[in-house]
C-alpha cells in the first residue's frame, strides 16, 4: 500500500474513532441529563400537586371529593405546573387523565399509607411525597420514577436520538472521507513532487527547481533538495570549467614546445645551447603544472599522504625564506620577519610546500621595490585550544574585493594586475588550502595593510 493510501486510511480511522466516541458520549450524556431533568421536573410538579391537594383537603374536609372524582387529580396535576397555552384546561384534564392512565399513574395514600386512589406502585420503583395540613400528616402522594414509566413515547424519543446520532455519524463519515483525502493529498503531493524532482536530478537535470512556499518540514526538505540541485549544478559547471582550464593551461606550454621543435626541425632556428635551455624551461613549467594538478587531485580525493611528526614551524619558515632571499634581493623586496618559537605536529614536507607556495605567490604578485612581512605568533582559540597564526603580508598590487573569496579555487587568477604573465596556473593557493585543512587548520585571504594581499594560516598547536 502506497504512502498516500496509508495516510488516507490512518486519518480516516482516526476521525471515525473520534466521531464514534463523540457521538456515543453525546448520546449517553444527553440521555442521562434528560432523565435527571425529567426526574427533577416531575418531583417538583408532584410537590406542588401535594400543596394543591393540601389546600383542597382543608377546603373539603377530607379526601371524599377526590375519591368521587378521580379525574380531578389530573386537573390538579395540570394546575401544579404542566400547562399548554394552546389547549383548554378541560382538554388538558382529559388528555392528562388519559396519559396518566398509561404514562404517569399517580397514587394517593392515607396517613397510614393505605391506598385511597390510583393503582399501587411497586415500592422499589415508586416515590412518596407527604401531604400536610396545618402541620398534620393527612396522606401520601405516590408516583413512579422514570424507570418505571418508560413507554412508547420514551422509546420513540430514544429512537429519534439514535437516528440523530446516526446521521451525525454519517455526516462525520463523509467529512472524514473528504478531510482524510485532502490531508493525504496535501502531505503526499510534495513527496511525489520530490520523487519526480530527484529522478530528474539522477538523470542529470540540475537546473529544475521546486520552489515550494510551504513553511513546514516538507517545505524545508524541498528547499534542501533545491539547494542540493543548485550545488550539483555548480559542481557540474565547475567540473566543466576545470577541464576547460586544465586543457588551456596544458595547451600553452605544449604549443610553445611544438613551435620551438618545428623551428629546430625546419632549420629556422639553429640547435644551440640557448634553444635547448628554452625548451628545458618549457618542459620544467609543464612538469610543474602536471605535478600540481596531480597533488591537487590527490588532495581532493583524500589520498595525499601525510607523515606527521613534531617539528619547529619557525625553523621551517626560516628555511623557506632562505630559499627565496636571492630572488627577493634581485627584485629589491624588503623582508620583515617576526617569528615566535612554534612547535606542532605536522608533515614537514607538506608544510614546506605550503610555505613555498605562499612565498612564490607573493613573489609573483609583488612589484619590485616592494615589501614582504612574515609573522608567526600564538592565537587563543575556543575553549582550551590555541593556534599558531602564520601571517604573510605583501605590498601592491592588491586584490579586488570580489576576488578574495575565490583565491583558493582551482585555476583561479585575478585578471587585473595579478595576471597570467606574472602569475602561475592558479593552483598554488588551492593546494595550500588542502594542506592546511589536512592539518586541522584554516587559511583565509584579506587585504594587507602594506597595500597587497594578506594570507593568514591557523594551525592547531597540539601541545
Amino acid at each position: 500500500m502506497g504512502i498516500r493510501n496509508t495516510f488516507f486510511v490512518t486519518f480516516l480511522t482516526t476521525f471515525l474513532v473520534l466521531i464514534l466516541a463523540a457521538s456515543g458520549f453525546y448520546y449517553f450524556s444527553f440521555q442521562r441529563s434528560l432523565d435527571q431533568y425529567l426526574d427533577e421536573r416531575q418531583q417538583a410538579q408532584v410537590e406542588r400537586l401535594a400543596e394543591h391537594l393540601a389546600v383542597a383537603y382543608a377546603q373539603n374536609g377530607g379526601w371524599a371529593f377526590l375519591v368521587q372524582n378521580p379525574r380531578l387529580l389530573s386537573r390538579l396535576y395540570w394546575l401544579a405546573g404542566e400547562r399548554d397555552r394552546e389547549t383548554s384546561p378541560d382538554e388538558i384534564g382529559k388528555k392528562k387523565a388519559k396519559e396518566h392512565d398509561h404514562h404517569q399513574p399517580l397514587g394517593l395514600l392515607g396517613p397510614n399509607k393505605r391506598p385511597l386512589l390510583g393503582p399501587p406502585a411497586p415500592r422499589n420503583l415508586s416515590k412518596e411525597v407527604p401531604i400536610h395540613v396545618n402541620g398534620q400528616l393527612v396522606g401520601w402522594l405516590t408516583y413512579p420514577d422514570q424507570e418505571a414509566i418508560r413507554d412508547k413515547l420514551d422509546r420513540r424519543f430514544q429512537a429519534r436520538q439514535l437516528r440523530f446520532a446516526g446521521w451525525m455519524a454519517l455526516v462525520g463519515l463523509g467529512l472524514s472521507l473528504l478531510v482524510s483525502w485532502l490531508l493525504a493529498r496535501h502531505l503526499v503531493g510534495p513527496i511525489s513532487a520530490l520523487t519526480r524532482h530527484t529522478r530528474r536530478l539522477r538523470e542529470g537535470d540540475y537546473e529544475s527547481r521546486l520552489k515550494s512556499r510551504r513553511r513546514d518540514e516538507l517545505g524545508e526538505l524541498i528547499r534542501h533538495v533545491d539547494s542540493l540541485g543548485q550545488r550539483l549544478d555548480q559542481g557540474r559547471r565547475a567540473r566543466q570549467r576545470w577541464f576547460s582550464d586544465i586543457a588551456h593551461e596544458l595547451r600553452t606550454p605544449l604549443s610553445v614546445l611544438q613551435g620551438e621543435l618545428e623551428a629546430l626541425v625546419d632549420g629556422i632556428r639553429p640547435t644551440t645551447p640557448e634553444s635547448i635551455t628554452a625548451l628545458e624551461g618549457e618542459v620544467r613549467q609543464l612538469t610543474h603544472l602536471v605535478n600540481d594538478l596531480h597533488d591537487l587531485a590527490l588532495a581532493d580525493a583524500g589520498n595525499l599522504r601525510y607523515h606527521f611528526t613534531t617539528l619547529d614551524l619557525d625553523a621551517l619558515c626560516e628555511d623557506a625564506l632562505d630559499a627565496v632571499r636571492p630572488i627577493l634581493a634581485r627584485r629589491r623586496v624588503a623582508v620583515h620577519t617576526e617569528l615566535a618559537a612554534a612547535h606542532l605536529q605536522g608533515d614537514p614536507v607538506r608544510l614546506r610546500q605550503l610555505l613555498d607556495n605562499l612565498l612564490q605567490n607573493s613573489l609573483k604578485y609583488t612589484d619590485p621595490d616592494g615589501e614582504l612581512r612574515l609573522t608567526l605568533d600564538s592565537e587563543p582559540g575556543t575553549g582550551e585550544s590555541t593556534y599558531w597564526r602564520l601571517t604573510l603580508d605583501d605590498s601592491a598590487p592588491g586584490v579586488p574585493d570580489d576576488a578574495l573569496p575565490r583565491l583558493f579555487d582551482h585555476l583561479f587568477r585575478v585578471e587585473s594586475s595579478r595576471n597570467r604573465e606574472t602569475g602561475g596556473a592558479g593552483l598554488g593557493l588551492a593546494i595550500c588550502q588542502r594542506i592546511v585543512e589536512a592539518h586541522g587548520g584554516t587559511i583565509t585571504a584579506d587585504h594587507s595593510s602594506l597595500g597587497g594581499l594578506r594570507v593568514t594560516v591557523r594551525l592547531p598547536r597540539g601541545d
